[in-house]
Formats: structure tokens, C-alpha cells, sequence
């Protein structure tokens, strides 16, 4: 069997014996939400690679998940696991309770728009050496490396790589086939990483060694960092991502299917019938629960921008949009600045701007409270669209 042959026979029967190429309608009208607004719009292919739990770990994957959904410009290829076995552990051998890789929510999620997606996992144990390309781990773990590699081989074009956790899967991909990735990867949105300081942020340590391996790779690289000099949670920072809102506010009168599926992820639900807890959850005393949360949120920017869209203030309030309408209106400025990078045996970056075309780009936005303020109503707004 030839190695496409047989990524294509692994991916295919894992994701079958997972059931994440589950597809359906709910009582409402088929969805229109894979589909762009406007017909000529060329659509980029995108693999989004995750570090999804169920129960969650941080439910703020989930969102991100249905941030690519809600967004007709992407023509998602597949969701890819990026999970790690001290969180699939319960405590004390573990980090806390027991996990399963996120299948559950992504076949839930076709289902409710109407779409197969394709789904599989990765290594669970970080790698050995940023040269590592995890053929050693065993079989279970190869489907998510084989459908990244599968996904680049086949496509007509370069695509975009979404990366919310650690970057082993792309590491250790670009280990088995270096000019491949290198040569059919768009970018690699990497949400990861500190601008500066010497604390390890979290995704970097998951698996530092795939961190620098990725660094080192010479594959283009959109960096979207997680942190700042201070911390995490600066959400001032003009380089940082951060940013804060009540579930109240970015819940607001979203579709029912999707209130569900939300509750469903959020409250870790052990129902085994769940997809017709899709026509029962998102209400009662569970989602009063949800709406009562708050939740910290990272990868929004990386994806809207990835998009091509700009956040601009409308006559309805900060939105997503075409950067073509937003002549006539305010604009809260966020860029990518090419940067020269080098990581350091730590994982720390060092880098600096430069005006020369790199194959590094570093995020930029304008500085203060009001980019959260703005991208709590447009996120709201976006989940608001989506079709069921």
C-alpha cells in the first residue's frame, strides 16, 4: 500500500469508528453556513488543529471551533486533536477528572450545519526532540498526522493551518516531509508563545521541543501570541491577543441548536444519545449555569484576520466585516508586522521588526480595553449568523 493509500485507509477508519463523520439535519432548514455569501468568493482551505477535550480542559476551544465554522471563508478540511494524556487522566496519575479526545463535539457540530467534517487525533505525549516525527507512538495516534499530510498532498493550493495548542502534530508532520509542509503550508496561524519574559506560556508547554521544532521549520508562521511581557491576561497590550467576556453577552440570542451544543461541551455531558441532546439542552437550569460564566479568549483575532475581515463599528455595533464596506467606517486597526525570529533552546523568541518580507509575521492591534469591548460584540454578532 502506497503512503497516501494508507494515510487515507487510517484516517478514514478512525474517523468511522469514531463517528465523526456523522451528518444530519435537526428540525431546522439545511444549513447554508459552509457555503460563502457571495458565490464567486474563492475559499481557503483550512485544517484546524486543537487541543479540544470533552469534558473541556478550557472551553474556549469549543469556541474557536465554532469561530472557523461561522466563517464561510474557510472550507474546513478537517479538525485534528491535539490532545495530551495528562488531561485524558483523572487525578492523582492525571491532571484532574477523566477526558476523551473533543470527537463528540465536532461530529455534534456537522451535524447541526449540515457538513461532514473530518476529524482525527494526535500523538498524546510531547515530543522527543524537535526532530521528532512520532512514528514510534502507536497506531491510534498517527490518524492526525496522516490527515494533515494527506490534506497538503492533495490540495491544489496551500493551506492554512490553525494551530490553538501545541504544535506537535505540525512538528511532527513536518518531520516526515519537510519540503511538503514547507512548500504547501498558506501560514501557520500559531496561537502560542510570549512576546517576552522568561515564563513558559501554557500551549509552549505542552511540548517545547515541538514549539522550537516549528520555529526552526522555516514554514511561514502568523504569530498570534497568547502572552505578553506581563502576562497572559494584559488585555492592553498592542502585541497581545487577550480578551474578556460574560457568556451572558456573547451567548445572546444565538441559535437554539447551537445554545445546546455549547451547554453540551460546557457542562462535560455524559448523555450518550447526543444528538438528540441537541433538540433538548441550551435551556433550564444547565444553561442558566453556562450563562452565568465568564470566559477568557485568545485565538479570535488569528482566525477573523486569517479571514480576510476587518472589526469595524457599525450603525449595530462592532462587527466583522468585508475591509471593502468599511470605508465610511471607524476601524479598530490590528496588523501583521514582519519580524526576524530566532527560538532559543528555552523556547523563548527572540525577535525583532524588520521592513523586509520574513517568513515570520507578528500580531499588532491598537492598544486598550476597547479592542475586548469591540470583539465581545462582533463575536456575538458572527455566532448570531450562523445558519441551522
Amino acid at each position: 500500500m502506497n503512503p497516501l493509500d494508507r494515510r487515507r485507509f487510517l484516517v478514514t477508519s478512525t474517523l468511522l469508528g469514531a463517528g465523526t463523520l456523522l451528518r444530519g439535519k435537526l428540525s431546522a432548514k439545511p444549513s447554508q453556513t459552509s457555503q460563502p455569501s457571495n458565490p464567486k468568493m474563492s475559499r481557503i482551505p483550512l485544517i484546524h488543529v486543537t487541543d479540544l477535550y470533552h469534558t473541556p480542559q478550557d472551553p474556549d476551544d469549543q469556541l474557536d471551533l465554532l469561530t472557523v465554522a461561522a466563517l464561510p471563508e474557510f472550507d474546513l478540511k478537517g479538525v485534528i486533536l491535539d490532545c495530551t494524556q495528562r488531561f485524558l487522566e483523572p487525578a492523582p496519575a492525571g491532571w484532574d477528572v477523566r477526558r476523551d479526545p473533543g470527537y463528540v463535539l465536532v461530529a455534534q457540530l456537522g451535524h447541526i450545519l449540515g457538513r461532514t467534517i473530518p476529524c482525527a487525533l494526535g500523538p498524546l505525549e510531547p515530543l522527543s526532540s524537535p526532530n521528532d516525527d512520532a512514528r514510534s507512538r502507536p497506531l491510534s495516534e498517527q490518524p492526525g498526522i496522516e490527515l494533515l499530510l494527506d490534506n497538503l498532498e492533495s490540495s491544489p493550493e496551500p493551506v492554512l493551518i490553525s494551530s490553538v495548542g501545541s504544535a506537535r502534530i505540525i512538528t511532527a508532520a513536518f518531520n516526515r516531509a519537510p519540503e511538503l509542509v514547507r512548500e504547501k503550508t498558506r501560514a501557520v496561524l500559531l496561537n502560542a508563545g510570549a512576546t517576552a519574559g522568561t515564563k513558559r506560556e501554557w500551549n509552549v508547554g505542552l511540548d517545547p521541543n515541538a514549539y522550537i521544532g516549528l520555529w526552526r521549520s522555516g514554514v511561514r508562521i502568523h504569530w498570534y501570541p497568547c502572552a505578553t511581557e506581563r502576562s497572559a491576561f494584559n488585555r492592553k497590550d498592542p502585541r497581545g491577543t487577550y480578551w474578556k467576556v460574560s457568556h451572558e453577552t456573547l451567548f445572546h440570542d444565538i441559535p437554539d441548536p447551537i445554545k445546546a451544543w455549547i451547554a453540551y461541551g460546557f457542562s462535560g455531558s455524559a448523555r450518550g444519545d447526543f444528538i438528540h441532546a441537541l433538540n433538548e439542552l441550551g435551556k433550564g437550569a444547565v444553561w442558566e449555569h453556562v450563562l452565568a460564566g465568564t470566559r477568557n479568549m485568545w485565538t479570535t483575532a488569528s482566525l477573523v484576520m486569517a479571514a480576510g475581515r476587518s472589526l469595524a463599528r457599525t450603525s449595530d455595533g462592532w462587527r466583522f466585516v468585508n475591509p471593502q464596506s468599511t470605508k465610511t467606517l471607524e476601524t479598530l486597526p490590528w496588523r501583521l508586522d514582519s519580524i526576524n525570529a530566532i527560538v532559543k533552546d528555552d523556547t523563548t523568541v527572540d525577535w525583532t521588526q524588520t521592513p523586509s518580507e520574513t517568513p515570520y509575521k507578528l500580531f499588532g492591534r491598537q492598544e486598550g480595553l476597547v479592542y475586548g469591548e469591540a470583539m465581545a460584540q462582533a463575536l456575538n454578532a458572527l455566532f448570531r449568523s450562523i445558519s441551522v
